[in-house]
């Protein structure tokens, strides 16, 4: 429901953290790095048998038209948590969805999807370029961790903790600030203190103990900025990508942010060789300017997830960062065949589903 949007979200954040707290132990222990790799492949292996264990999203399942294979999904739900399953929510949600098809009968698939409208274009084409600036800087700046300290499994685990401190922060301000705004500030943020490299190394000493101190501060700081505006950035295109269309967005950004990270860590070796931190530069001035990209982005909090791409169209983008499109009534009312629309409208008693 609406209300875990933010807790199923974050919660992979902390297990990416963990798993670099992991790797740490295993890195530690295991110095040979074919042998490393050899572990955690077969660490891996058991992650496969989750394929027989994790139900399909009913959300997609309706989407797509197999609503008998959705309401066993919720049933079986509803039965684990010991939840009553209400059958006339479920029939009206299924008549609404029909209704629904039957208003807009031609479906797209796959990349057509996103094509469907201008709006749509400009989110995905918006959407891919934050997570490949976000990726490019996250690895790009992640990868530099290990030089904070003398003792680099030291400085890993410091900054796996610096990381998890990040992911805990975006998970209290994000429902209470919303998406864009806390986004749009990490990132912004990280673009001024990335400057800050400058002058530091500009003007202070060479073998100063002050500009020492000073660089491993910055470096926690955009190490913690990297952090949230990753994690921040997953969730919210999440929200902003329809159901019938979600899989292939959120599969195309991925797609671009790998050559992000690819980029990212490239950089820390060629632009390192004009100047040592040449690309801490050139990460905080990616992120300056997508940060104005960002500012066009609807606001995704306490609001039902587009369903279709018609209801990315009455959403809008919007500008500037803190402003967002008011829907009207009647939009409103268009979008009361979402189920998460009807959760938001008519909360449902502690031990109900649907």
């Amino acid at each position: 429901g609406p209300k875990q949007r933010l807790f199923t979200g974050i919660v992979i954040e902390y297990f990416f953290a963990g798993g670099e707290l992991v790797l740490l132990g295993f890195a530690y222990m295991i110095r040979s790095w074919q042998l490393l790799n050899t572990a955690l492949a077969i660490l891996s292996i058991p992650f496969l048998f989750f394929y027989f264990v994790i139900p399909e999203s009913p959300r997609w399942l309706i989407s797509k038209g197999h609503y008998e294979h959705a309401e066993r999904i919720l049933r079986r739900i509803a039965k684990v948590n010991g939840c009553f399953f209400d059958s006339n929510a479920y029939g009206h949600l299924i008549n609404e969805e029909k209704k629904r098809e039957a208003l807009y009968p031609k479906k797209f698939h796959g990349l057509k999807t996103l094509l469907q409208s201008k709006i749509m274009i400009i989110i995905a084409i918006n959407m891919s370029l934050q997570w490949f600036v976000q990726n490019l800087v996250f690895y790009g700046v992640s990868q530099n961790t290990g030089a904070w300290l003398a003792n680099p499994y030291i400085a890993f685990f410091a900054g796996a903790l610096v990381e998890l401190a990040a992911y805990v922060v975006v998970h209290l301000v994000l429902n209470r600030w919303g998406r864009k705004i806390p986004y749009c500030t990490f990132v912004f943020l990280f673009g001024l203190f990335a400057f800050f490299v400058v002058p530091i190394q500009m003007l202070m000493p060479k073998d100063s103990p002050v500009k020492y101190i000073l660089m491993f501060i910055i470096n926690v700081i955009l190490k913690f900025l990297a952090s949230g505006s990753y994690a921040i950035i997953y969730i919210y295109a999440n929200e902003l990508f329809p159901t019938q269309g979600r899989n292939t967005g959120i599969g195309m950004c991925s797609m671009v942010a790998r050559f992000g990270a690819i980029i990212g860590t490239l950089s820390n070796d060629l632009l390192a060789r004009v100047w040592a931190h040449f690309p801490i530069v050139v990460f905080g001035t990616t992120s300056l300017i997508t940060v104005v990209f960002a500012t066009i982005c609807p606001e995704t909090v306490n609001k039902p997830l587009p369903e279709t791409v018609h209801d990315i169209d009455r959403i809008g983008v919007t500008w500037p960062c803190w402003k967002s499109k008011t829907l009207t009534l009647e939009e409103i009312n268009n979008m009361a065949d979402s189920d998460e629309f009807m959760s938001l409208r008519n909360p449902f008693k502690e031990n109900d589903i649907l």
